[in-house]
């Protein structure tokens, strides 16, 4: 294995992990702000404690990531610190850090350089007003106010952890709405929630360019409009990093999407290389990458492993509600059928402090079988879980209803849709 920093990566240390942990920490103060009306009385309002916070992300970085060092060196995987590149179909050169090279001969090689950010030169961070998800390991105090520029995945998390923080935020949404890769119902509930608890919305436009200021930032959008914060986040997405991968070596070229094409084991058009994660295109999604890492180990070595299957991966927005999304909710070929049950149809939601939200199943009229699902609420991602499964296994909506969850659980909605998809 060949890595230029230390096992984790840019997700262990820059942005999956530590935003994750202030996404528990906006969690857990949400709770104690809705503990009243659960029957909790707590004397004085919560505050954050941001130094904890940073503590805890170092600790978390820490061990969840020596963890899977630990896992790899078991497993008696040399790790070779430097930086690696394409040197022929079976070779890799690989830069130390002072500078020295060595080619490694392999049967096969399995590329996961992950992504790296877009910025326009307009709108450029520099982690004190301007911040970026990198910077989420290193927020010392909140600011007061924040305009938080785009609307996929990440800047949605953001949004909700801001203002769940009490952090004053005004949203840039552009033409294309929240969530775009998401069916537009998942997009416009978080949308409504966010409203709801006090999030400007400026929607549909966008952000031209972002200035610092004696106080703050101003950001400009296309609608003419000038919108002034004590800092700016930018999330407008991100693009597979192959600048060092020396792809010409072996002819390979970047798709339409700028990822690399692969097939349903994860090869590239080159047999024996392998790009995985990031590098495949979009969705990017970390637990997408873990998955197809396995399958494409597994099929180097010469294992049996089944092939990869986008439609049954989960894909989750951690705000509070979550939003969750598996396989297609519509068809290409053959016209798909779905049935839409709000969450007050489980017991379960009545006894959360938020019972809102809903589920939608589809699945193909004619065989039956569950081709995907949105969620929305509570804990939606896993929600979820049993759906990707019945994807993976073909099942049909009556095969789903006859699965008993747990009672009172959230869980219940998935079988409570497939009962409704049954009749």
């Amino acid at each position: 294995m060949i890595t230029d920093g230390p096992l984790g990566g840019r997700a262990g240390w820059h942005s999956l992990v530590p935003s994750k942990v202030w996404l528990a920490t906006a969690d857990t103060y949400g709770l104690l702000s809705e503990a009243q009306e659960m029957g909790v009385r707590i004397g004085s309002k919560p505050l954050v404690d941001e130094g904890t916070v940073l503590r805890r992300i170092h600790e978390v970085s820490t061990i969840w990531n020596a963890r899977q060092e630990d896992i790899l060196q078991k497993l008696g995987v040399e790790i070779i610190t430097g930086i690696g590149s394409l040197a022929g179909p079976q070779q890799v050169m690989v830069a130390d850090p002072n500078g020295k090279t060595e080619t490694i001969q392999a049967e096969a090689i399995i590329l996961a350089s992950g992504s790296v950010p877009r910025f326009p030169a307009e709108m450029k961070p520099d982690g004190v007003r301007i911040l970026a998800p990198r910077f989420a390991g290193h927020i010392k105090k909140l600011p007061a106010s924040i305009i938080v520029v785009g609307a996929g995945a990440t800047s949605s998390e953001f949004v909700y952890l801001f203002n769940r923080l009490g952090v004053q935020v005004t949203w840039i949404v552009d033409e294309y709405g929240v969530l775009p890769a998401f069916n537009p119902e998942g997009g416009q509930y978080l949308l409504e929630v966010m409203r709801q608890r006090g999030v400007e919305v400026v929607q549909p436009e966008m952000a031209l360019r972002i200035e610092t200021e004696d106080e703050g930032v101003a950001v400009t959008t296309s609608g003419g409009g000038y919108y002034r914060a004590a800092a700016a986040f930018i999330g407008i997405g991100r693009a597979p990093d192959l600048s060092r991968l020396n792809l010409a070596a072996v002819g390979l070229q970047p798709g339409l999407k700028d990822g690399l094409a692969i097939d349903d084991f994860c090869q590239t058009a080159v047999p024996g290389i392998y790009a995985v994660g990031d590098l495949s295109g979009g969705p990017m999604f970390a637990n997408k990458a873990i998955i197809q890492a396995r399958i494409a180990g597994r099929h180097a070595s010469g294992a049996k492993t089944q092939p990869f299957r986008p439609e049954s991966v989960v894909h989750a927005i951690y705000s509070e509600p979550q939003v969750a999304q598996v396989g297609w909710l519509q068809g290409e070929e053959a016209s798909l059928q779905t049935v839409k049950l709000p969450n007050a149809s489980a017991l379960k939601a009545h006894l959360l402090p938020d019972g809102t939200g809903f589920i939608k199943l589809a699945f193909n009229p004619q065989s039956r079988k569950i081709t995907g699902a949105l969620a929305a609420g509570f804990h939606a991602a896993d929600v979820l879980a049993p759906v990707a499964l019945a994807i993976r296994l073909n099942a049909t909506v009556e095969d789903l209803a006859a699965v008993s969850m747990a009672h009172p659980t959230i869980s219940e909605l998935v079988m409570l849709v497939a009962e409704s998809a049954a009749q």
